[in-house]
């Protein structure tokens, strides 16, 4: 496995041996997503994650202190990744506004042209996100993980929405709690009309295309744009 596929710089605060700094590292990462996506949260331990990346218990306890602690990594490198999709797809767009719907898209995960975030797909990556990633922050030890800033790239993406929503209308009262919404919607909608679509007017299996199209009617409703593309 190619450690050069990554270009991003995690917190170090989430393992305890850099897992991209072995193969062995790399590998436990590939197989925690689909494990993580086949039993869920609850049902993925250190010992079968070991046996799916051909190891011991105890090494990857050498990597990471806990399956929260994996969790969160994943989370972590989803908003990193997600952040630079958007920096890099409105680099040339030249209106505030197409710049905000582009990313309102992207969010949305509208079909862009971009690389993988490494050995993880972002396909499995952002599906992790949308079925278990609200257990990352959704935990007793959420203030001292938030001390270690190890939701940064959360809050990071999220101001970055927020200044996009600020340019297109500098009198937004609350630009950071509606990019904070959408982001939030982008997800949980998805989630929601997978697993329980009598909560929205998606169906299961309906494209995220209908997803977007309803938080740009949302975000340009509240910002008073007169085009919604």
């Amino acid at each position: 496995m190619s450690q050069s596929k990554y270009a991003f710089t995690l917190n170090s605060g989430l393992y305890l041996k850099d897992p991209l700094s072995s193969d062995l590292g790399q590998a436990i990462l590939q197989k925690g997503v689909p494990l993580f996506l086949e039993l869920g949260y609850e049902g993925l331990t250190a010992k079968k994650l070991a046996v799916e990346a051909q190891t011991t218990e105890a090494t990857v306890y050498k990597y990471f202190k806990n399956k929260h602690r994996l969790l969160q990594y994943y989370f972590q490198l989803y908003w990193v990744w997600l952040e630079q999709q958007i920096k890099v797809f409105t680099a040339i767009i030249d209106t505030p506004e197409d710049k905000l719907l582009k990313a309102v898209g992207i969010i949305c995960d509208i079909p862009t042209v971009a690389a993988d975030p490494g050995v993880v797909s972002k396909e499995d990556l952002r599906s992790l996100v949308v079925a278990e990633g609200s257990k990352a922050y959704l935990s007793t030890q959420v203030d001292d993980d938030n001390a270690k800033k190890l939701f940064a790239p959360y809050k990071n993406l999220a101001h970055h929405l927020g200044q996009l929503i600020q340019n297109v209308q500098p009198q937004e009262k609350y630009p950071l709690a509606l990019a904070t919404t959408i982001i939030e919607m982008s997800h949980s909608l998805e989630f929601y009309k997978n697993h329980l679509p009598a909560l929205t007017d998606f169906k299961a299996g309906q494209d995220k295309v209908a997803i977007k199209d309803f938080l740009i009617t949302l975000i340009s409703n509240s910002l008073n744009l007169k085009s919604q593309k």
